[in-house]
This record gives C-alpha cells, sequence and structure tokens, in this order.
C-alpha cells in the first residue's frame, strides 16, 4: 500500500506540536459532502473542541487539517488535501429553562472547508481525518486521555448512487445537561436529495495516539490510518445501547431522531449518533456524530419532570413527581377522547379509556419561573400475541416466516433461541414467541406440520394390447381414502382398465389431497389407403400420424412424421409407439412420358422439324392429323402433338413457331485507301447484334491496314447475314494532311531517331530539307540519297537546337503540296 504524503508544518508550529501536540482537547466532530457539479464536492468538517481545558498550542495546531482520501472497496491510499480553518465559534447552546447557569463549560466549533475534484467510481471513496486526544476525565471511555477520534464520511460510487449530498444535522446538543433533568432533544437531520432517514447510536471511532496525536503530521513519522478504523473501547458498563448513565436510559427514535435521557451521573460522556439514508430501500450513505455530553449538578429554580414506564402494562397508571423546587403544577395525561384528561395533584393517577401512545405533560412553577416536561406513554393493557391458527403443509420442505408483529416491542424471544417480531422457520415443530414492552409480557404458540401425500401412477401409458391392466395408486401410509375418476364408486387403491381413456384418481388424508391422471390408449395404426396407378408426374405426402411419442422408420431409412413421393415403388413405415411396432405399406404404379417439344421459337428462311424420342409410345397425334413420330413445319403457326403409350397414359405438348426472314448485309465495294489513313466500315442499323472477324461487335469499325473484312449481323430472331469487303492501301499516296513532328531525340534508344519518319515513303514527288537558323542547307533528301535526317552534317553531330524544315508531296486528292516549320533536336 502507497504511504500518503506527509505534510510539514512551519518551523513554529512545529514548535507549538512539540510541547503541546498531546494535550487532550477534542470535544467532537462531524464530516459531511455536497455534490456541486458532475465532478466537484465541497467538503465541510467541524471540529468541536474543550476551551475550558483545551491547551490553546495544542488547539492551534489544528489550524490545518490533513484530510486523507481512499478506495472504499480496497481501502487503497488514493491522495491526501490540506484544509484550513476558519476563526472558531464560541456554543453557547442550553436546553432548560430555569437554570443557573454553569460557567466551567466551553465548546469552540472550528469549520474546515474545501471543494475538490473527485470521482468515487464505482465502489466509492471515503474522506478521513485523526486527531487525539480526548479529555482524561470522561467516564465511558477506557483510558480516554490517550484516545483519539477519527471523523470519515464515505461517498458512494455509481453503483449505489450517482447523484447524493450527505445528510445534515440540524443542531448541536447541549454545551451541558443536567442530573435528574430530562433531555428530549431534536437530533434529526435533513437530506437534500429527499432521501429517507433511520437514526441510530452506534460506538464512535478512536484515532491517533498519546504518542503520536497528528498521525498526518511528519514530526511524528506516523501515516493516517487506512479504513476500516478502529473504535474507542467502553468502559464498563457503559455499552452502544447505554452510552452513559441515566434514568431512563438515553435512546433515540429510530425515525424521527429524537434523543431523551435523564442523566443520573455527573461526568463526561462520549456519545455517537448516526444517521442513515435509504433510497428505494438501499442504504447508500451514513453521517456520523461524534460528541462529548458534559453532564453537571445544576442550579434550577424549578426543574419539572416525573417518572414512569415507557410502557404501562395496566391502563391504570400511577405518576411519580421528580420535580425540583416546584410549588405548584399541572398535569395533562393527553387523553384525546376527554378535555378533563388533567390533574393538579403531586402524584396523580389516571386511567386510560383504550391501549395506545399518550403525550403526557407535566407543568410545574414558582413565583420565579415555570418549567415543562413530556413524555411519550404507551399503554399496553393486553398485547395480544397471535401467532395465528397451527399451520398444516402439504409439502416436504418448510420455508416460512412466523410473526408476532409486534414490530415496536422491546424485546421478542422465541423458544428456539431467536429475537426480533418475525423468525424464518424450516422445520416441524412447536413454536412459541414471548414479546416484552418493557416489564409488560404476553405470548403465544403455533404448531407447524407437515403431512405430504406422496404416491405416483405411470405416466401416459400405451398398450399394445389391453386384456387385464390393474392401475395401482399407493401412497405408502395409512389412514388415506382413494377416489378414481370417472369411476367414482371405486375406491381401492387399484383400479382394473378394460378401455382406453383417461384415469384420475384423487387420494386424501386428514389434511392434504394429491391429485393424478393417467391416459391409457392403444397404438394408432397409419392408414395410407389403396395403392394406386398414376400416370406421368405428381407428387403425394404420406401422414403416419401425430401421437406424442412417435419414432418413425421410413423405407428409406428417413425418420420424419411425413414422407413425400414423387415416383413409382413400394413405400412402408414402421411405427414405434413405446414398444409398440404397428406400420402400413403402399405400392406406387407410374409411367411417366417424356415428351417436350421445346419452347416457342422462330425459324429462319426454311423448314423445321419436331422428333419426338425413343418410338415407345402407342400412338402418336399431330395437329394436322397425321401419326409420324416426327413432323416437319414448313409454315410459321401453333403445332400440337398428343401422344398416348402403351399403358394408357397420355400426354401432350403444344408450340408456337413464327418465321424470321434473315436480314440483308451490303457493306459496299472493295477500296482503297492512302497510306496513314483509315477507312470506317460498317452499316447504319442499330437493331442487330455485330461480329467481325477482327474479333470487334462495334456497329462501325475504322482500319488502317489493307485485307478482307467480314461482319456477321444477327437479328433478335437469332437469323444471320454476311459480307465481305476488301481495303487495299495506296503506298505511293500521302493523307492530304500530313502530320510532322516539332522535334526527335537521336541518342541511340531507339526511339524518335530519325525526322520526318522511319518508314520508307514511295513517292517521287516526296522531298525533305533542313536549314539551320543562317539559312545554311544542313540535309536534302534528293541530293543525301535517304528520307531521313539524323541530325547529322557533314558526318557530324548538329548540336541541340532548332532547325527549319520543308516538306514537299503529293496528297491522296493528287495535288502537291508544301509544308514547312521548326524541328527541335532534343538530347
Amino acid at each position: 500500500m502507497n504511504r500518503l504524503r506527509k505534510w510539514l508544518f512551519p518551523l513554529l508550529l512545529i514548535f507549538l506540536a512539540a510541547s503541546s501536540g498531546k494535550a487532550t482537547h477534542i470535544v467532537g466532530g462531524d464530516f459531511y459532502y455536497k455534490k456541486v457539479s458532475s465532478t466537484e464536492y465541497d467538503i465541510t468538517l467541524k471540529l468541536y473542541v474543550d476551551c475550558q481545558n483545551g491547551l490553546p498550542n495544542a488547539i492551534a495546531t489544528d489550524a490545518v487539517a490533513i484530510i486523507g482520501l481512499w478506495d472504499a472497496s480496497t481501502s487503497k491510499a488514493i491522495d491526501t488535501f490540506h484544509f484550513r480553518r476558519t476563526k472558531p465559534t464560541r456554543l453557547n447552546k442550553l436546553h432548560y429553562k430555569c437554570l443557573i447557569p454553569p460557567q466551567d463549560v466551553c465548546v469552540d466549533e472550528y469549520v474546515y472547508v474545501r471543494r475538490l475534484t473527485l470521482d468515487p467510481g464505482t465502489d466509492g471513496i471515503i474522506l478521513s481525518f485523526e486527531r487525539c486526544c480526548r479529555n482524561n476525565t470522561i467516564n465511558n471511555l477506557f483510558n480516554p486521555g490517550q484516545t483519539g477520534a477519527t471523523y470519515w464520511v464515505k461517498i458512494p460510487g455509481s453503483d449505489l448512487a450517482s447523484e447524493n449530498s450527505s445528510a445534515v444535522f440540524k443542531e448541536l446538543p447541549p454545551n451541558y445537561i443536567c442530573t435528574d433533568a430530562p433531555l428530549v432533544f431534536d437530533h434529526s437531520a435533513t437530506d437534500p436529495d429527499g432521501d429517507s432517514l433511520v437514526y441510530e447510536l452506534y460506538q464512535p471511532y478512536s484515532g491517533g495516539t498519546y504518542d503520536q496525536p497528528r498521525p498526518d503530521n511528519s514530526w511524528d513519522n506516523g501515516f493516517l490510518k487506512a479504513p476500516p478504523f478502529k473504535t474507542v473501547f467502553w468502559k464498563t458498563p457503559y455499552h452502544t445501547n447505554d452510552q452513559m448513565a441515566g434514568d431512563p436510559i438515553m435512546e433515540i427514535n429510530r425515525f424521527t431522531g429524537e434523543l431523551t435521557v435523564t442523566p443520573t451521573v455527573v461526568g463526561q460522556f462520549v456519545i455517537g449518533i448516526k444517521v442513515k439514508e435509504y433510497r428505494d430501500g438501499v442504504l447508500i450513505s451514513e453521517t456520523l456524530r461524534d460528541y462529548q455530553m458534559n453532564v453537571k449538578e445544576c442550579d434550577f429554580y424549578v426543574v419539572s419532570a416525573f417518572g414512569t414506564a415507557k410502557y404501562s402494562c395496566s391502563d391504570t397508571v400511577n405518576f411519580t413527581n421528580k420535580s425540583l423546587k416546584a410549588t405548584n403544577f399541572m398535569w395533562d395525561f393527553g387523553d384525546p377522547t376527554r378535555s378533563d384528561d388533567t390533574s393538579s395533584s403531586m402524584n396523580p393517577t389516571y386511567v386510560y379509556p383504550k391501549d395506545g401512545k399518550y403525550t403526557v405533560k407535566l407543568k410545574a412553577w414558582t413565583e420565579i419561573c415555570e418549567d415543562e416536561y413530556e413524555f411519550t406513554l404507551q399503554v399496553i393493557n393486553d398485547i395480544d400475541v397471535d401467532l395465528g391458527p397451527d399451520i398444516h403443509l402439504c409439502t416436504d420442505n418448510i420455508d416460512l416466516f412466523l410473526s408476532t408483529r409486534k414490530f415496536d416491542a422491546t424485546k421478542v424471544v422465541w423458544n428456539n433461541g431467536k429475537f426480533g417480531p418475525t423468525i424464518r422457520v424450516t422445520d416441524t415443530g412447536t413454536y412459541s414467541a414471548q414479546v416484552f414492552y418493557d416489564q409488560c409480557t404476553d405470548s403465544d404458540t403455533v404448531l407447524v406440520a407437515i403431512h405430504p401425500i406422496h404416491f405416483s401412477i405411470p405416466t401416459d401409458s400405451i398398450f399394445c394390447d389391453i386384456e387385464d391392466v390393474d392401475m395401482i395408486a399407493d401412497a405408502g401410509i395409512k389412514d388415506v381414502t382413494y377416489r378414481w375418476s370417472p369411476s367414482p364408486a371405486d375406491t381401492f387403491r387399484t383400479l382394473h382398465i378394460q378401455d382406453t381413456g383417461i384415469y384420475w384418481v384423487r387420494i386424501r388424508n386428514g389434511y392434504c389431497q394429491k391429485v393424478d391422471s393417467i391416459t391409457v390408449y392403444l397404438p394408432t395404426k397409419p392408414e395410407f389407403g389403396d395403392s394406386f396407378f398414376v400416370c406421368n408426374e405428381f407428387e403425394r405426402t404420406l401422414d403416419a400420424g401425430d401421437i406424442p411419442g412417435l419414432k418413425y422408420l421410413w423405407n428409406d431409412g428417413s425418420t420424419d412424421r411425413f414422407f413425400t413421393i414423387t415416383k413409382e415403388g413400394t413405400y412402408w413405415v414402421k411405427i414405434d409407439q413405446k414398444g409398440c411396432i404397428v406400420g402400413d405399406t403402399m405400392v406406387v404404379t407410374n409411367p411417366v412420358i417424356h415428351l417436350d417439344l421445346g419452347p416457342d421459337t422462330s425459324f429462319c428462311d426454311s423448314v423445321y422439324r419436331f422428333m419426338i424420342g425413343p418410338s415407345f409410345m402407342q400412338s402418336y397425334l399431330w395437329q394436322d392429323g397425321s401419326s409420324s413420330q416426327s413432323f416437319t413445319a414448313i409454315d410459321p403457326g401453333t403445332y400440337h402433338v398428343f401422344v398416348v403409350d402403351t399403358m394408357g397414359c397420355e400426354k401432350s405438348d403444344t408450340v408456337r413457331l413464327t418465321r424470321t426472314f434473315s436480314p440483308t448485309l451490303n457493306l459496299g465495294n472493295d477500296t482503297s485507301i492512302c497510306l496513314r489513313m483509315t477507312a470506317r466500315l460498317g452499316i447504319d442499323n442499330p437493331n442487330f447484334s455485330y461480329l467481325w472477324n477482327n474479333g470487334e461487335t462495334t456497329q462501325y469499325i475504322e482500319v488502317e491496314d489493307s485485307g478482307y473484312y467480314v461482319l456477321k449481323i444477327t437479328d433478335e430472331a437469332g437469323c444471320t447475314a454476311y459480307d465481305t469487303v476488301h481495303v487495299a492501301i495506296d503506298i505511293n499516296a500521302l493523307p492530304n494532311d500530313l502530320y510532322i513532328p516539332n522535334a526527335f531525340s537521336p541518342n541511340g534508344d531507339g526511339l524518335n531517331e530519325l525526322f520526318p519518319f522511319r518508314e520508307l515513303i514511295n513517292q517521287p514527288e516526296y522531298r525533305v530539307r533542313i536549314f539551320n537558323r543562317w539559312g545554311q542547307k544542313l540535309f536534302d533528301s534528293e541530293l543525301d540519297n535517304t528520307q531521313h535526317w539524323d541530325a547529322t552534317f557533314n558526318g557530324e553531330r548538329v548540336k541541340l537546337d532548332a532547325y527549319v524544315y520543308m516538306v514537299d508531296y503529293r496528297g491522296c486528292d493528287g495535288l502537291q503540296r508544301h509544308l514547312s516549320g521548326t524541328v527541335t533536336v532534343l538530347e
């Protein structure tokens, strides 16, 4: 586990701590949190110190509180925070009216507040502060002068409540309370979230030691203690439910937070008050207050007090007046049924009309002062504990709750050693509960018994043959009766069955009954019907029946309920109904005529011939009355054939023929083209599909090579036509518009080495001349005995530059042409 960071005080504070940090001055404390945004919390620590007996230098060391932050699930240290306190507030909280106040009690309140950014996660976080020590004069703690305090609060994680602020106590108890003077104090809290609040006493927590009073400070070489925190040790005879001497003892109302006690011993007593927050029945947070109650022997002008038990076992109640120095009294017995429920007697007696809670008030006074005390009395003349009638169950297992429904009783004791108004019972026996309201008591007893009936008859059963079947229902116990149905007269444990059906039996004992039934049936035999003969294609589904528990086996090994047949053969099924085997067989004869004239179609220009398969038919009949196996169609129209095989099965087919004349195709006359030109071949009709002998499928093609070009066209009916055209190239003719490049690169890489063309041109009129920028002729095709310039002059490579060219040639139209321009020699 990581150690928390240490915090080093200034040198002056260290000196004060060394001399006085061990002094006793802690009176109590509270810890609260308030959520102000999605990640921010206002954290408040209130520390109460003894400003009468506490050493000032010890109090000064608490100027800064070191607050530890812990993971609530793993107790792992997360961080520490420094909180600086406000100036002290002197508390002068008094409770009594007619009191001469003592001058030796002083309590200061210090408040530490800081806004923190926190992430409780899913498990929650804990904030804590430790300090030692408490006053060594405390009566109810063991070794109080060396006992410190830990004040802490848990912020719940998202698993419990993603949005929550803690409950806050409304008031502090008075600075002191007086012996023999009743204290009735509202110790309730408010909750900003509207959660349900429940109050209880708890055992406060210790923290720090006499030798290490500030475990968060560096000079002690100590560290904050991780949760779970240790609690104080009660000094005998005190304990959590009796934290100070009193008659009556100190109690807190679980639902209102009202704290009551009449102290009987002078001294100082540490008490713990806890308020729990519940949301939708789930505990989500707790607020703890640890506080020192100072009990003094006070000097009153007058005190109103009386004694009586909290619970009266009789409707007649005697009240004992314990008022001090009073000369006049007025009682109000809190009876809402009467207007004269008052008395001025010293020790009156009152008879209450019925059981219930009554608030009794006593006003006591003298000429100097008046005081009033009230007490809630519960009259219980008839507790009337009723556990209900004896319980007789028809099951083997017991799991139930017994309840006195006396949830406000002071104690409930059961004869099995359990306590509380409700217990869980899992066994037979006699259970009794004694309910106490202090000295008032009542009890009741209830019997829990079981009377199960165990029997069984067979489950629904199938018999291969019913001849002599007896059904036995035996509960195995005495004093039971049997009744069978549908034969009410049968009252024996054995029933003789002679037919199929549903049989019921009911068995009763003195408390319980049980009913069971059995369905008796014979196996159901499948019925396929007669074997049958059917011509041509068919489909029939056989159903073997739907009865629970059936197992099927067909002749092909399948095991389904249904079986579909589409051809001839012998078909059988065997059905296993719980060991009874039944079945059925069917023979199917199915000659099939395979006749197909094909789909409706068309023929081109000629005839169409029908040919029906192998000659196994007894007769053929065509639409024109002919009876041959084949038929030749000359004209378009509808053609029909009706056939009969040797077993008498018939079948017919029809087809419709249409005639489509083949299309015509003319690509034109053979043609010739000039060198470096293309010819466009094709026809202008998009309604055909096209296939050229060069693989092209477009309507038109562009050709530049000589040769024969063949086109096949196909119309929508599949009829075709062909045509061929020959294209020749005139190698002596050039295009009218001749392309001359503007640059070439005679660098020996085999690309663009010559100007203007690499191929030879067989035309006498063709001439090429090259000049430099000064007009000097560098090349002439007529003189250099070649048509290509290789960028040399007199056997030397010319420099990289632009040169003037002149080209003369004859075009395809027979006219002479002259071109000139510049060509750049590149690297």
